[in-house]
């Protein structure tokens, strides 16, 4: 390896591939923290899957009852924006929840 053009490539190569390298060890801890925090919002989702199927049955009581899945995406977004903030996960999933328990 005489060739200083040679060695200056493999010198970026072997930089390169560092750079690569941390940012796959960053992407991995950023999709570890994301999952995380889904699962613990996985309460939320249960509720508004049990409120809506609830409300979608109430149809075959009376026509008036009636609604759709677009009507109670807005709902559920709605209480999630007006229910109380917290810092604390767990008392935050608690808000949402009694929000759209009410809200619905």
């Amino acid at each position: 390896l005489d060739d200083p053009e040679i060695v200056d490539v493999l010198a970026m190569t072997k930089k390169t591939s560092k750079d690569v390298q941390d940012k796959l060890k960053n992407a991995g801890e950023a999709e570890s923290r994301i999952k995380s925090a889904c699962e613990e919002f996985r309460p939320v989702a249960t509720r508004g899957s049990i409120l809506y199927f609830l409300i979608a049955e109430m149809s075959s009581i009376n026509v008036m009852y009636q609604t759709s899945l677009a009507q109670f995406i807005e709902v559920f977004e709605k209480s999630m924006v007006e229910a109380e903030q917290n810092k604390i996960p767990a008392k935050r999933i608690a808000n949402v929840i009694e929000e759209l328990s009410w809200k619905t």
